[in-house]
């Protein structure tokens, strides 16, 4: 069987994630062929040898209007001949949107994804092109039940649920923490999504209690929005922008607590990271995602979007309560019996060879 993965990068992200760790699994278990097809040069994640890595070559972002018409089809143009030379069996696109650019008569299986929070699409040419896609698809894979339940019944019988793996090799790497350090960490690309003036906001009441711990927080993007609250808050010394690192979760692991503060999420892969490595978990009960993972009290604690008090004294209570931040702990890693890489991309595999 070959399948190929088509993506519009290779960069920092869930979906990529994802295709990376279910190539590598699939290359390396089955006898089957894995071609990732990036239609832009950015790579971050790492391969198998086994896995071919085919590049378009074509700027994902441009300025001029013109450029913006010309990337648009030379995409549609280069993946339809690519497509077309590989001969495919199976053409997955994590994110379903890509599948625009296949060709509209196929003979090979197309499954589709829906990464992340389905309500957060309210243009209306999008939400068309994305039922349209996966109306078309063969197979859909949804990350929860509750993003499966906000489509029609046609789309939802076609799909089926697999949560994300606890899929960053990185979390294999992790020793056992003998003494937990005094930073509070965050991962995810600076992006309003992530909400991080609350955490920073809710940082700020923690650092009054607590001056000696810092937060770290690990994601590219601009953070010329972020300084300036910093100055405010009159913070400066007390936070760290780290920028993007694959091996992130091994500073995450030594770290006191770790904090998502998103608006919204699909199925947040460096939340369960963060409990298979064993620190304390603080996450907004957003849809969706979270609530799938954290059974408040339990193996970590849930508090509402931008809730800034909220946060802060959730901060806290694993600061101050260490017998409270053990028991999370212990419980957080219970994750990799259900979420492991072999788990998940095993499910994947038995989805796709049904097809």
């Amino acid at each position: 069987m070959k399948i190929v993965y088509l993506v519009s990068h290779f960069g920092e992200g869930g979906a990529e994630r994802t295709v990376a760790y279910l190539s590598n699994y699939i290359s390396k278990n089955k006898n089957d062929e894995n071609i990732i097809l990036s239609l832009s040069n950015e790579v971050f994640y790492e391969i198998s040898n086994d896995v071919k890595f085919i590049s378009l070559g074509i700027p994902q972002n441009s300025n001029n209007v013109f450029n913006r018409l010309k990337y648009a089809f030379l995409r549609l143009i280069k993946v339809r001949k690519t497509i077309r030379k590989l001969k495919p069996d199976v053409v997955i696109c994590m994110l379903a949107t890509t599948a625009k650019y296949l060709p509209k008569k196929r003979n090979y299986k197309l499954i589709c994804s829906e990464r992340s929070n389905p309500l957060i699409v309210t243009d209306n040419k999008q939400i068309k092109l994305r039922n349209s896609v996966l109306q078309n698809a063969d197979g859909i894979v949804f990350q929860t039940d509750r993003a499966k339940e906000c489509f029609s019944k046609s789309i939802q019988e076609k799909g089926v649920v697999i949560q994300n793996a606890v899929g960053n090799n990185y979390v294999y790497k992790v020793e056992s923490v003998k003494e937990r350090k005094k930073t509070i960490t965050a991962i995810g690309r600076l992006h309003k999504a992530k909400d991080y003036p609350t955490l920073i906001k809710a940082f700020s009441e923690v650092s009054k209690k607590y001056p000696d711990f810092t937060l770290e927080i690990f994601g590219g993007g601009d953070k010329e929005p972020l300084q300036k609250l910093i100055t405010e808050l009159n913070i400066q010394d007390k936070i760290k922008f780290m920028g993007s690192r694959e091996d992130a979760i091994l500073e995450v692991s030594k770290s006191s607590c770790y904090v998502l503060s998103s608006i919204y999420e699909g199925m947040p892969n460096a939340l369960m990271e963060a409990m298979a490595v064993g620190t304390p978990c603080v996450a907004t009960d957003c849809p969706f995602g979270p609530s799938e993972l954290i059974k408040d009290g339990e193996n970590g604690l849930l508090v509402p979007v931008g809730d800034v008090e909220g946060l802060a004294n959730a901060i806290c209570k694993f600061i101050e309560d260490k017998e409270f931040a053990y028991k999370c702990s212990q419980n957080a890693i219970k994750i990799l019996e259900t979420n492991s890489i072999d788990i998940i991309a095993e499910k994947y595999y038995q989805y796709i060879k049904n097809l």
